[in-house]
């Protein structure tokens, strides 16, 4: 089973990478892992051109960027988690384009949706109260529910820094959320 964390921080050494050391350390050995940052890639938002919408596209999306090999790694992935830091109340630009990309994978209109039956879940740090981080969570959850994709939770770290994100204080959120992720793998639900 495959587990696909998309790191939408723009600090390679920052809280959100932190908190992703920590995630990784919880799983190591349960499941296959691997690590993407999003942040040093070129990924444009939608431009809602259509050509996704049409059924003789021969790749996923008519933008050709470093989105392109992404679409693979998420397919490829039983669970996709979303880490990024909380910026006025939102996730990244990077990691909201990543999103706003994963649209390509679904059409409606003939009931193509190859985004779905996988699992997804967000690892948030932020300067700021945990309400910071609802506005975003909440969107993420509307956004699995409208794509068929399994909503496997989140972990939150308002008031962030190194020393909370590796204190004691969060050991059980983190090993519930990791223990909810590798059933969901493992289809032990």
């Amino acid at each position: 089973m495959k587990v696909t964390i998309f790191n939408g921080s723009p600090r390679k050494n920052g809280n959100t990478s932190e908190l992703v050391k920590r995630i990784l350390s919880s799983l190591d050995g349960k499941v296959s892992c691997e690590v993407i940052s999003l942040y040093d890639k070129d990924i444009k938002g939608c431009s809602n051109c259509g050509a996704c919408r049409d059924k003789t596209l021969p790749s996923y999306c008519s933008m050709k960027d470093d989105m392109t090999p992404l679409y693979e790694k998420y397919l490829d992935s039983d669970v996709v988690i979303l880490a990024s830091p909380i910026y006025m109340w939102q996730f990244t630009p990077c990691t909201l384009a990543f999103l706003n990309r994963l649209h390509c994978l679904c059409r409606h209109s003939d009931s193509y949706n190859v985004m779905g039956g996988r699992g997804m879940a967000v690892l948030t740090t932020m300067a700021d109260e945990i309400e910071c981080s609802h506005f975003s969570i909440k969107g993420l959850k509307e956004f699995c529910d409208y794509f068929d994709i399994d909503y496997l939770g989140e972990v939150a770290v308002p008031y962030a820094d190194k020393e909370k994100i590796n204190s004691a204080e969060i050991d059980g959120e983190i090993s519930s959320f990791t223990e909810n992720l590798i059933n969901h793998t493992c289809g032990c639900q």
